[in-house]
């Protein structure tokens, strides 16, 4: 047979064709810079053979810079929100709305968009074209379209406030959000993803002034305040209490406050204002006055103070009286005043409980074995002036004489001297328990 003949006769072989199968993945992811990302790539077939891998992503960028705090003077933000597009063709949806917001501020919040050329067509300045879509945070917006190959879309988003911001919107906020989905044909569809933005509106409205303050339970060292609570379009977070105009107290929860560490026989006046949580303060509220009890209490310990200095004592008998930096850990410098008789006390010291306080005749006032029957030992009190105590000695029927600080230098001791009006005679006593 010959060559062609075997050929002509030859019977064709069939080719078999494994098809390929053909896996479609779709994913979305959001960046930690806020960009969305959506891609879909084809899987190569397992059988004999090859299938090119194809992939689309989807980003988006902007979106968070429409992070805002409105106020009087800043009503209005622009922001351009770009849809970039990988290597395939695809179709996408942007939807901006508010998730949630103070009670109606979401609804009173107006989001403009519209398509622009590039980013830098989108600025504070840039006029509406009159084609805008308008919505606010609540109604929401939705914007769609087709992205080509290695292309993109910018829209401008305006969002904005009217002038002036109502007042109950004080300290508000929205809280807004982009979903972001893609698809390829319409077969395959990425869940959407979030990128997050706040919107706020500052409290600047003041609190309005407590009412009401009064004085109560007050007793040789300490006062008890309370006043009506205050008023405010978000609420109050704090009082703050002043003594003199002295603030001393700043955060107070509640409308009572008692203040301690008080001066014997002093009269003081309290005012009182509110705070709210943006920091607005109130006006002060009408003053009240206090006047602790003119007499030292038997059962207290005190510290007796002079010129910045604190009155102390030896522990030895007939050691000196002095006066030093004070330091309320030394008991040398707490004093109790036990009446021995309508008007004379006996001052004794918490270091030493059996000594007290006694005039020598060279008219020092030294650390003496405690006698109540000795009279250079029974000191009267007297007020000079707010708070202010002279401690005198009938020395004799016609002599009377006061403790006096010849120095205010540490370590200077006590004397006594002819009684006057100058401060080197005038003592405050501040109770230590």
């Amino acid at each position: 047979m010959t060559r062609s003949r075997r050929q002509a006769v030859a019977r064709p072989r069939r080719q078999r064709h494994t098809a390929a199968l053909l896996g479609t993945v779709l994913f979305l992811v959001l960046a930690a810079s806020g960009a969305a990302h959506a891609a879909w790539t084809t899987a190569a077939s397992p059988a004999t053979g090859s299938v090119t891998s194809g992939s689309i992503s989807i980003a988006q960028s902007g979106f968070d810079q429409l992070n805002f705090d409105y106020s009087a003077s800043s009503l209005v933000t622009t922001k351009p929100v770009t849809v970039s597009n990988g290597a395939v063709p695809s179709t996408y949806a942007l939807t901006l709305a508010g998730t949630s917001a103070t009670a109606g501020l979401a609804g009173a919040i107006t989001v403009t968009t519209w398509p622009v050329a590039s980013t830098a067509h989108c600025t504070s300045s840039t006029t509406l074209p009159g084609s805008e879509t308008v919505r606010t945070w609540t109604s929401g917006t939705t914007l769609t379209g087709s992205v080509a190959a290695d292309s993109s879309v910018v829209y401008c988003v305006r969002t904005s406030i009217s002038s002036p911001i109502p007042a109950a919107y004080g300290g508000g906020h929205v809280a807004a959000r982009l979903d972001l989905t893609a698809a390829v044909g319409t077969n395959w569809k990425a869940a959407p993803v979030t990128v997050a933005v706040a919107q706020t509106v500052p409290d600047t409205t003041a609190p309005t002034a407590p009412t009401g303050l009064t004085s109560s339970s007050t007793t040789d060292a300490a006062t008890t305040l309370a006043w009506t609570a205050a008023t405010d379009n978000v609420g109050i977070a704090s009082y703050r209490v002043y003594r003199d105009t002295v603030l001393v107290r700043s955060v107070v929860a509640g409308t009572t406050f008692t203040d301690t560490g008080l001066n014997v026989g002093t009269t003081y006046s309290y005012t009182v204002d509110a705070l709210d949580a943006a920091g607005n303060s109130s006006a002060m509220s009408s003053a009240v006055t206090a006047t602790t009890s003119q007499s030292p209490s038997s059962t207290s310990w005190y510290r007796v103070k002079s010129g910045g200095l604190c009155v102390t004592g030896s522990t030895n008998a007939n050691g000196p009286v002095t006066v030093q930096v004070c330091n309320e850990s030394l008991t040398t410098q707490l004093w109790r005043y036990d009446l021995v008789n309508p008007s004379n006390y006996l001052i004794t010291s918490q270091a030493a409980a059996g000594l007290a306080w006694q005039r020598t005749t060279t008219a020092a006032v030294v650390m003496a074995t405690r006698n109540v029957s000795d009279s250079s030992q029974q000191w009267g009190g007297t007020l000079s002036g707010n708070g202010l105590y002279q401690f005198v000695m009938q020395v004799n029927r016609n002599k009377t004489e006061c403790i006096t600080v010849p120095s205010y230098t540490a370590g200077t001791a006590l004397q006594t001297q002819s009684c006057s009006a100058g401060s080197a005679q005038q003592f405050t006593l501040t109770a230590a328990n």
